[in-house]
Order: C-alpha cells, then structure tokens, then sequence
C-alpha cells in the first residue's frame, strides 16, 4: 500500500538499515509502510522537492530481480496521467535497488474489500473509466501493466483512483520482467501462459527466461486485451463483492452477474462481462473503445 502507514518500526533519527549516505542526503525517511517484494516500501521526505515520496526496496541482487525493479522505472517514466504514479529515480546501492516514486495518499481497493467497504454505481463507473483511460495511455506507449487487481489500485482521498505497481509490465515488447498471476484476476490466457512457464521452471513466481522465449512465438498473447480482462474482473469483484471465479469460464461469470443485471448497474455489469469474455477477441477491442463505452454511462 503507498498510502497509510503501518506501524512505524523506526525511529526517524536512527539510521536505515540498506540507506547510503547520498540518499539520506536527499531523502528523510519517516516510516515503514509495508512489505515490499523481497525489500519493502518507505514513506521519505525529499529535502530539495520538499515532498513526499515513497521509495520501494529490492534487496534481491540477483540480475533478474533488479530487472524487474528497474522495470516501473521504464514503464512509466515518459507517461503522465492523473490516474498514474510519477517515477522519479532509480538507485543502486551496495546491498539493494531502490525506486523513487509519487506518494499515493490513499488506500488500496484490496484494503476496502477487506474492510467490508460498499460502493455506489456513480462511483464505480467513475474509477471503472478512470483506470480505462489509464490503459489507454500506457498502452500509447506500447506498456501493459499485467497484473490489475484491487491491490493495485489506490483509491486516493480526493475520491479518484491510481493504477500502481507496474514491476510486471510488458514495456515496448520487451520479455523483462516477473511472470505471475492474480487468480481471478488474470486472465485466462495470461493463466496458461504462467502455466507453461511453471511447468518448464518449476517455479511459483518467473521471471522471464529461455521458457518464455521458447513459447512466446507458439502461445502469443495480446497483452493489452490481457488488462482489459483484469480492470472488468476487478470491478466485478467492487460490484459483486466476491472474488472472481479462477479460471475464469463464460457461464461463471454470467451466473455471478445476473443478480446485477436487474439492478441499476446493469449497463456497467454489461460493460464488465464483455471485458470478461475468454476469447480474447470478443472483449472490447481496446482501452479506447472501453473508455468511449464508459463515457457513454456517465
């Protein structure tokens, strides 16, 4: 979560454990606020911007890893978006990476959802096409983010939202990166895809490697239809309160949808189950046309 704090385990005049001398000359760090991949997540000062900002550790020094930590860095550093965090820096220590990001004053839908937090069909509809348009701009830049869920996304206290966490994108057609998914969240081809990998690497989480390689030219995959499918899972679980069913099949989700079609929300829940549909190719054909559908409800 970049918002709220938990429990500050340190105090600010102690020094911070993997923090040089040049960052601390930059950065006052203040708190903790949350795990972070193999590192964590910290709420600084920057002494020159006088702002806050948050800087996400990854102690993992395997190439790999730092790859895919650098990769938020190339995901987002020439976009710009009211719905997406700015990147700021890059640094490579001794013992860690570090990325300087915006600080998001929020919390995380997956917080709200935990919390038992119920949502108005205007305000669904509205963060549903704000988070659109934020597909439809990173996807201009040739970026897909891979892995939308309620935990990647910030509901900010000016009552818009933020699309976060972009250490698995697809930047330019590169293969740098994690490979994972979200169950329910991912869709069924970016399921599969992790399938063959796990399979060939044995592993829960990949990053990529010779596995990917071998299958991406036999199981090609259009990863921004992939997001289109994640952002409708993720308002069907604000608009249904329930997880969505993984693996995902047509006739679960028409089942978890009818009780909604009778209510007001059923244009949006319409809009979710086309976003939903496992043949790529029936979903909306791209953020764009997502978004003029939205536009159309508000």
């Amino acid at each position: 979560m970049y918002g709220k704090s938990i429990k500050n385990e340190y105090n600010t005049h102690e020094v911070w454990p993997g923090f040089s001398n040049s960052m601390l000359h930059s950065y006052r760090v203040e708190s903790k606020l949350g795990p972070g991949g193999s590192g964590a997540v910290y709420k600084a000062w920057h002494k020159r911007l006088r702002k806050y900002l948050v800087i996400k550790e990854q102690k993992d020094k395997e190439i790999r890893a730092i790859e895919s930590h650098r990769n938020e860095i190339e995901a987002l550093k020439n976009i710009k978006s009211l719905y997406l965090p700015q990147v700021f820096d890059f640094h490579m220590e001794d013992s860690a990476s570090f990325t300087v990001m915006e600080y998001i004053d929020g919390d995380s839908f997956d917080k709200l959802l935990k919390d038992g937090k119920m949502f108005t069909e205007a305000e669904i509809i509205k963060w549903y096409y704000q988070i659109a348009c934020a597909l439809q701009t990173i996807h201009k830049h040739e970026v897909c983010h891979r892995d939308i869920k309620p935990s990647n996304i910030m509901l900010m206290y000016d009552g818009n939202v933020c699309l976060i966490d972009f250490n698995a994108a697809h930047v330019n057609g590169n293969l740098t990166g994690m490979v994972n998914r979200s169950p329910g969240y991912a869709s069924p081809e970016q399921h599969m895809y992790f399938q063959l990998c796990e399979d060939f690497n044995n592993k829960r989480e990949l990053f990529v490697a010779e596995s990917q390689r071998k299958y991406v030219k036999t199981t090609p995959i259009d990863w921004k239809l992939s997001d289109i499918y994640s952002l409708g899972a993720t308002i069907y679980h604000l608009l249904t309160g329930k997880r969505p069913p993984a693996p995902a099949d047509e006739k679960t989700i028409s089942v978890y949808l009818e009780d909604y079609l009778d209510y007001n929300l059923a244009e949006v829940a319409k809009i979710v189950k086309r976003s939903m549909q496992i043949n790529p190719k029936d979903r909306y054909s791209s953020a764009s046309e997502l978004c003029k559908a939205l536009s159309e409800l508000m």
